[in-house]
């Protein structure tokens, strides 16, 4: 292959694995130009600078009402994607890059003259309607992309694969590891007002599993240890309320736009990290991406006992996997107090041990 066009549906600022992938193909030397449904004007503007050409394919949503809407937009996509496809000269010569398989599955039966790729962010075991989908993509794609191990194994089966998939975990790029950063937007002045006198403990990210949230709040409390309690993001279920009921010295800052919220988490003493396994593969074996942006800025993380935390901030011993519950939970939070250089600097280890930039080149050897 002579160059790679990477595609992403909607609203491609929002997927950091993206747009490292984009990033490092260029920088290893590849012709890489990227199409997208819909970006924020902050990521267009780095990939400006680096010399990434970049193509709107004008995403579509709000025209039509409930499911008719995404059908639409769904249709829309991929004869945007289709018809820009037939204007590429050499053809035969570009791998298409689907960077998400909710930009895939629109694609179903229309890619079969096409070299293409396919990176996976998701185990897709909850949807069954989108893992047929994507299922029916797999069978022909040049290579896949996933972001952890047992999702590789797991995918393998699924689909008959003959090759294992790529694991990249989901690294940040171009992270920028200084700790107590100056702010670079209001929002995040704003927020470091709030936060640069207190010790605290973050969590990032939509609010949710409130039993999960209230637990730790309770631990927090009467671990006595001083921390407050700070969570960063959304709260589309009004959990806030009743954690800081529990805990007084609870802040909720909205959500911030990536990257810029790092320069919030960057004053954090310790993360706070889980995900609800109960009834979901994809939780039970995360890939989150702010175990790396904990890590990378030193901060020792408190994690539940999913396989996806277990099996890295666990096994690295860059943080703590307890039960969700308060005492197991207050274990952790004095743990951590107690030996916190010990944990902090496992945690850096345990990001620099992560070479994404090696495994892009092994890609780019083995298939472009």
């Amino acid at each position: 292959m002579k160059k790679v066009i990477y595609i992403v549906k909607s609203e491609l600022h929002i997927y950091p694995p993206c747009i490292a992938q984009i990033r490092m193909l260029k920088k290893n030397g590849v012709d890489v130009e990227v199409w997208y449904g819909s970006c924020a004007k902050q990521l267009l503007a780095i990939f400006d600078a680096e010399n990434i050409p970049c193509v709107d394919l004008h995403e579509q949503r709000g025209k039509l009402p409930g499911k008719l809407d995404r059908l639409n937009n769904w249709y829309q996509f991929a004869s945007a994607v289709k018809k820009k496809m037939k204007t590429v000269k050499d053809a035969s010569q570009t791998l298409f890059w689907f960077g998400t398989a909710e930009t895939a599955m629109p694609m179903v039966g229309k890619l079969k003259e096409y070299n293409y790729a396919l990176t996976s962010l998701e185990l897709l075991d909850d949807n069954k309607t989108k893992n047929r989908l994507f299922s029916m993509l797999t069978g022909d794609a040049k290579f896949i992309v996933c972001c952890e191990t047992t999702r590789a194994f797991i995918m393998r089966n699924w689909y008959g694969l003959k090759k294992l998939p790529y694991v990249m975990p989901n690294k940040p790029y171009d992270f920028q590891d200084a700790r107590r950063k100056t702010p670079s937007i209001e929002a995040t002045k704003k927020a470091i007002e709030l936060v640069q006198d207190k010790k605290f403990i973050i969590y990032q990210g939509i609010l949710k599993s409130r039993d999960y949230m209230l637990e730790m709040a309770r631990a927090i409390r009467d671990s006595g240890t001083g921390y407050y309690f700070v969570l960063m993001g959304l709260d589309p279920e009004n959990i806030f309320v009743d954690i800081k009921k529990e805990y007084d010295k609870s802040i909720f800052i909205k959500n911030i736009p990536a990257p810029y919220h790092l320069e919030v988490t960057s004053y954090a003493a310790i993360g706070f990290v889980f995900y609800d396994d109960r009834n979901s593969l994809n939780r039970a074996f995360c890939a989150p991406n702010k175990i790396y942006e904990y890590s990378g800025l030193r901060i020792p993380a408190i994690g539940n006992e999913v396989p996806g935390l277990v099996n890295t901030i666990g096994a690295a011993k860059a943080g703590v996997c307890v039960p969700m519950k308060k005492d197991a939970l207050m274990r952790a939070i004095r743990d951590i107090e107690e030996n916190y250089d010990l944990y902090a600097k496992n945690a850096y280890d345990f990001y620099q041990g992560t070479d994404n930039e090696a495994l892009m080149k092994r890609i780019i050897k083995e298939n472009i």
